[in-house]
């Protein structure tokens, strides 16, 4: 019995470290496919989608150099050591410039970013002179034990308390300071794009916020076992190699089918360029110095800030709109933006945003949709489209989605529009 006992932890030893090399093997291409992917895949080859594949590869070095000690490749790792140390400081840098590039229309990559990679870079300069000092059997020894234990020799100390302060101190820092920021902007989104959008599909970003929560968990968890003898627990190997390979295939995978959320909101300048601005036809002097400004401030890449309004002056913005909506009923757009409405009544979208907001205490999407349900009641209440599913219904009223097309009208009236539907016909019916 106990020979058996003994044979049976032998052969499940065996079988989770065959599971765990090749768990390993499969996040090591996983992660460079997506990466190539992402840059060469395509005909929309946006900053977001390169931005997530240079993520990719940069993970890739990391996970590659961890890989390679847990396949049995020592020297491998000891060569990699170099750029892993990099690779781990720029991770999150990268991943907030991805989501960045995502929620900022006016997002460029400047040198002003570079500053994120500041860290990655200091610690390159300093650990790899230092590491290529060690001895082949230091090296070997600081791969295997540096990263819980203390070794002896001032170079072998210097080295691990090296990796002591990029593991304890500057990754630890980024983690957290990271993770903020990237919830922090995401939420900020959330609340933008109904100033700017009237269909919020594959723009709320829900899935990145779910996903920035487990792979930043599971970047703490790890950088919590490289500290502890618990990175060398199969099992705790196999269970954190799975969820990193389900999570970064998600993350590949959301990544390729994400659309660039502001990519057609810019409209013609007045000097034939692009701006976030819409044309404004000058009527006198004033006005035409006032176009100029939101061309320049276009044109340095900066936030026009819209004048204030008086109430007055809201008003006829807010009677314009509503008369623009009911006698050219731009709601039926589905894809209507802010910036087309803009368009159709010559002001800058913020003095509309800013009307919608101060006069109605509302936003651009309500304020679209509010005409939408109007529609879609006047269809439900018409018996010419008593043969209309609740879907075709939707797609008369200018909603894309079954779903939204609910959402936005319960919101509105308190019921679904099956139910809308069975009062109407219960009420002609009595």
């Amino acid at each position: 019995m106990d020979c058996f006992l003994f044979l049976s932890d032998i052969f499940i030893k065996v079988f989770m470290e065959h599971i765990d090399r090749s768990l390993i093997v499969i996040g090591i291409y996983q992660l460079l496919l997506f990466s190539v992917l992402l840059f060469f895949y395509g005909h929309s080859k946006t900053t977001s989608k390169k931005i997530l594949a240079v993520f990719f590869l940069t993970a890739w070095v990391y996970y590659l150099t961890l890989g390679m000690y847990y396949l049995g490749n020592l020297q491998a790792s000891i060569l990699l050591y170099h750029l892993f140390v990099p690779a781990l400081l720029a991770i999150c840098p990268l991943f907030y410039l991805y989501v960045k590039s995502l929620t900022d229309e006016n997002f460029a990559f400047n040198n002003r970013k570079l500053l994120h990679f500041l860290p990655s870079l200091i610690f390159f300069l300093v650990n790899t002179p230092v590491f290529a000092m060690l001895s082949p059997k230091q090296s070997e020894w600081f791969i295997i034990y540096g990263f819980t234990q203390t070794g002896s020799g001032q170079i072998l100390k210097l080295v691990t308390y090296i990796s002591y302060l990029w593991n304890f101190g500057a990754f630890a820092i980024q983690i957290v300071f990271y993770f903020y920021l990237i919830i922090k902007e995401i939420l900020q989104h959330k609340k933008k794009i109904r100033e700017v959008f009237s269909n919020l599909q594959q723009k709320k970003l829900n899935w990145l916020i779910w996903c920035t929560i487990i792979f930043f968990a599971l970047l703490a968890i790890n950088n919590t076992l490289l500290q502890t003898d618990a990175v060398d627990n199969i099992n705790m190997r196999v269970g954190y190699n799975i969820a990193m390979i389900l999570i970064t295939a998600f993350l590949g995978l959301a990544g390729l089918r994400q659309i660039d959320i502001y990519d057609k909101i810019a409209d013609v300048r007045i000097d034939g360029g692009k701006t976030n601005e819409p044309t404004i036809k000058p009527k006198n002097h004033n006005e035409a110095h006032k176009t100029t400004d939101v061309a320049l401030a276009c044109a340095n890449n900066e936030k026009y800030v819209a004048p204030m309004l008086s109430e007055t002056e809201e008003q006829k913005i807010i009677d314009l709109l509503e008369n623009i909506m009911l006698t050219k009923k731009l709601f039926l757009n589905p894809e209507l933006k802010i910036t087309d409405v803009a368009n159709e009544v010559s002001l800058p979208r913020r003095q509309i945003s800013r009307a919608v907001n101060e006069k109605l205490h509302d936003n651009f999407y309500n304020f679209v949709n509010r005409y939408r349900i109007g529609e879609a009641k006047r269809l439900l209440e018409d018996v010419k489209f008593n043969q209309f599913s609740i879907e075709g219904i939707a797609n008369q009223s200018g909603f894309n989605s079954r779903s939204s097309f609910y959402t936005a009208f319960k919101n509105e009236t308190g019921v679904t529009p099956n139910q809308f539907r069975e009062k109407v016909f219960s009420s002609s019916m009595g």
